[in-house]
C-alpha cells in the first residue's frame, strides 16, 4: 500500500501556525475555507488551497529489501482572505514577512516562495452593509514523498544458449 508523507492538512496546519505566531489573539479567527453553513469568525482569516503542480520531476530512491521513495517539489498556490476592521494591516503583515527569513524560519514543512497580490476585495454582507477584505495570493514549497512496495531482485543468473 502506497502512503503520502504530506498533504495539504499539514500544510494547513503550518500555515495556521505561521499566522498564530504573528497573531496569538486570532486563535478562533483563523480557519480552513468550505466550511459550510458556519458563519465567519469577526475579524476571520480564511485560508484555501487555490493549487499545486510539480516544479520537477520525480526522485526515487529505493530501500531494499521492499520499499521505494517517490519525492517531488510541489509549489502550492495558497489565498488568505482578511476580514473586517483588522483586515488591510494583517494582510500587510503577512505579506512582508512571507518571504522574508521570518517566514522561512518558521515554517519547518514548507517553504514561502512569493506573493502573487494583496488586494482589497470589500464585499456586502447579510445586512447589506460593506465589509472589508483583502485577499492575499501566496505561493509556497513543500516536497511530498510517496513511499511504496517494491521487490528486488538479490541475484540474477544468464543463461546463454548455443547457436543452432
Amino acid at each position: 500500500m502506497a502512503q503520502l508523507s504530506l498533504d495539504h492538512q499539514e500544510l494547513y496546519r503550518e500555515i495556521r501556525l505561521f499566522l498564530l505566531g504573528l497573531f496569538p489573539d486570532a486563535t478562533m479567527q483563523i480557519i480552513q475555507s468550505t466550511q459550510n453553513n458556519q458563519p465567519l469568525p469577526e475579524n476571520a482569516i480564511v485560508m484555501q488551497v487555490l493549487f499545486d503542480s510539480n516544479m520537477d520531476e520525480s526522485v526515487t530512491t529505493y530501500n531494499p529489501p521492499n520499499e521505494a521513495m517517490v519525492q517531488n517539489s510541489v509549489e502550492v498556490r495558497v489565498q488568505l482572505d482578511f476580514y473586517g476592521p483588522m483586515a488591510e494591516s494583517r494582510s500587510r503583515i503577512v505579506a512582508n514577512l512571507w518571504k522574508n527569513y521570518y517566514g522561512t524560519d518558521n515554517m519547518e514543512i514548507c517553504k514561502p516562495l512569493y506573493v502573487q497580490s494583496r488586494q482589497r476585495h470589500p464585499y456586502i454582507n447579510d445586512s447589506n452593509q460593506y465589509e472589508d477584505r483583502f485577499i492575499l495570493d501566496l505561493g509556497l514549497q513543500y516536497n511530498p514523498t510517496v513511499t511504496h512496495a517494491q521487490d528486488f531482485a538479490e541475484d540474477a543468473s544468464v543463461i546463454i544458449r548455443p547457436e543452432p
